[in-house]
């Protein structure tokens, strides 16, 4: 196998781009989720808000209410999300800073502490399971309005 040998500055350079392209696609996704969730959460409630509310069965009832609550958590999930990458980029900042005051010669890859990039995982993890479980909940409770077997 022939492996070509790249000079550090230019996988450093390849590094940056790579983790602009990541960083790009991850705030592509979580906006992508927050507007899906607020999209489906305002259209629904909108739909009960104009006009006679459709009667509900109890179990439809209890979908609708647990899609819309899953929603409402995606929705302060992102914001939770998108918060905690500000802090990320700030402690990366400092970290930067502080190195440039030492002005010690060298590369380092600088990152954010384990615990806030762990909690960031998780709750973009849990937004996006909370959509998706809204989003399903919802899909229900309409099926179940329109008369739709559970099964279908």
């Amino acid at each position: 196998m022939n492996e070509e040998k790249v000079s550090s500055t230019e996988s450093i350079g390849m590094f940056n781009t790579y983790s602009v392209e990541i960083r790009s696609k991850i705030d592509g996704l979580v906006k992508q989720v927050l507007f899906l969730s607020a999209g489906i959460q305002a259209i629904t409630i909108g739909a009960f808000l104009s006009g006679t509310p459709p009667k509900f069965p109890p179990q439809a009832a209890e979908l609708l209410q647990f899609g819309w609550m899953s929603l409402s958590g995606t929705i302060v999930l992102c914001l939770l999300f998108m918060l905690g990458q500000v802090f990320a980029m700030v402690s990366v900042g400092f970290k930067f800073k502080s190195k440039l005051e030492q002005t010690t010669q060298g590369t380092e890859i600088m990152v954010a502490p384990l615990a806030l990039r762990i909690s960031n995982w998780a709750i973009g993890l849990l937004a996006f399971i909370s959509c998706a479980a809204g989003t399903i909940a919802l899909s229900k409770a309409a099926m179940a309005l329109i008369g739709v077997p559970a099964g279908a």
